[in-house]
């Protein structure tokens, strides 16, 4: 059987789009409604900027990013990196020199430097050491604020623990189609199936990466931007999906 969600998707499950992650209001099921045949540019050989060129995923209403592979569909350009290019300072021309006042003073006396008898010290330039990090994932039921009854959330449910061991760590909802899996698998129906990145430095810096999800994250209170590299650290704290709650720690 085959649900469609608001958006137009053929899903897979009856309460959450398996393609985009959004709630399907009627949970009654639904006849699977055959495909539409391709029409503009599709159909006389043209590009169709309603479906992803590079992985064939259709494109959500309004939205500027493939949720699968990130293809940017208003320049049409596929996801090429994490790359931020920053903005040239202005150039600053240096003060003025002061006069140079002449002198003619003799030559000093060379001096014969007295033999050492300690060898000399090595200058170790300073390491900085960030602390290894790992997630602790909770369901919490405050922020399931509008229940659904066809996904209860779940109650009782023990923390569950993930390290930050990887250079590349990506969170999701586990979905077999498109060759998606995710490293980190939450089980929320409110996640996308590639919802946030958490990327490791050589010196062991964290940062998150918003992924475009179709519901969005929270981070210590502030909705993070999608494709913009966040700095994280022990004590943060993520809200996304219906009811996950995410905290940063050392470890």
């Amino acid at each position: 059987m085959a649900y469609t969600c608001p958006r137009g998707h053929q899903s897979a499950d009856a309460d959450y789009c398996s393609e985009c992650g959004a709630r399907i209001q009627a949970p009654a099921l639904q006849a699977a409604a055959p495909i539409p045949p391709a029409s503009g540019p599709m159909a006389t050989g043209g590009a169709n900027h309603d479906v992803c060129p590079d992985c064939a995923t259709p494109r959500l209403a309004g939205t500027r990013f493939c949720e699968v592979c990130r293809y940017d569909f208003l320049n049409r350009a596929s996801f090429s990196g994490l790359g931020v290019t920053p903005a040239a300072a202005p150039a600053v021309e240096p003060p003025p020199l002061p006069p140079v006042e002449l002198r003619f003073d003799p030559p000093p006396v060379p001096q014969q430097p007295l033999p050492s008898t300690q060898a000399p010290e090595s200058v170790v330039p300073p390491v900085i050491a960030y602390p290894r990090l790992q997630l602790r994932i909770m369901v919490d039921p405050a922020l399931d604020t509008d229940p659904d009854p066809a996904s209860p959330c779940p109650v009782g449910q023990a923390d569950r623990i993930f390290h930050i061991d990887l250079d590349e760590n990506t969170l999701g909802r586990q979905y077999e189609g498109h060759g998606v899996h995710p490293e980190i698998v939450v089980n929320d129906p409110g996640i996308s199936r590639r919802h946030i990145k958490f990327l490791r430095s050589a010196d062991g810096k964290v940062t998150a990466l918003e992924l475009g999800s179709a519901n969005g994250t929270t981070f210590n209170g502030k909705v993070l931007e999608p494709g913009v590299v966040t700095a994280v650290q022990a004590g943060d704290e993520i809200i996304l999906g219906m009811w996950t709650r995410i905290r940063l720690e050392a470890r």
